[in-house]
């Protein structure tokens, strides 16, 4: 079936979709598996989920605070950005984190189905700083028209250098825990981690199980 507009497909698509992924030069892939994410969600209603966002990333700093002390008890060492975000990365690995969970709840469309019988597959923070910039888009939006939140927003960072919204929220979360600690926190640096958010996925993502002797 052929659908055809005055403006295209592809802005049939974009338009009014709050899926839809933001550019930045030198960052981001002009034509991505995000777009493709942002078609297939783009029936699902974001509200819901951007709200549960602020008590859901309260508890995975909670439970970072908590990983970080065990891992320093009894050491001299001071927290670094290194390892907090290290710390912080373990809450994605699993094919079930509370991201894809929240947003899988949700995928009641058939297109949207599509897409979560994939989430177990995709990257879990390169998925989670899919949905952090569609929900910092929102809140810039709504600051631009002066429409109040609910609550505060995440501590979604404004920083000068490249860094993804993934990236620059754990570095908020962890400017707080270092006042908590009345320690004064690293400066961000430039190239925030060594993650690929361009990816969606590992491109082998049965790595591990591929036994060359069984294709004797």
């Amino acid at each position: 079936m052929i659908v055809t507009t005055s403006e295209g497909l592809w802005h049939t698509l974009q338009d009014g979709n709050p899926w839809w992924p933001s550019y930045q030069p030198r960052r981001t892939d002009v034509l991505s598996w995000r777009h493709a994410a942002a078609i297939l969600l783009r029936e699902v209603d974001p509200e819901p989920i951007f709200a549960a966002l602020p008590d859901l990333f309260d508890a995975i700093y909670d439970q970072t605070a908590d990983a970080v002390c065990e891992r320093l008890s009894g050491t001299e060492n001071r927290l670094t950005w290194a390892i907090w975000f290290d710390v912080w990365l373990e809450h994605f690995d699993s094919w079930n984190d509370p991201i894809r969970q929240l947003l899988e709840q949700h995928c009641i469309g058939h297109d949207a189905k599509h897409l979560a019988e994939m989430l177990t597959r995709l990257d879990g923070a390169s998925f989670c700083d899919f949905v952090l910039d569609a929900y910092d888009q929102d809140v810039i939006n709504r600051a631009a028209l002066q429409t109040a939140l609910d609550e505060e927003p995440l501590p979604i960072l404004k920083l000068s250098g490249t860094g993804w919204p993934f990236e620059r929220l754990a570095y908020g979360f962890y400017q707080r825990f270092c006042t908590e600690l009345d320690q004064e926190p690293e400066a961000a640096p430039q190239a925030m981690s060594e993650l690929d958010f361009n990816r969606a996925g590992h491109p082998n993502v049965y790595r591990g199980i591929w036994n060359p002797a069984r294709m004797k």
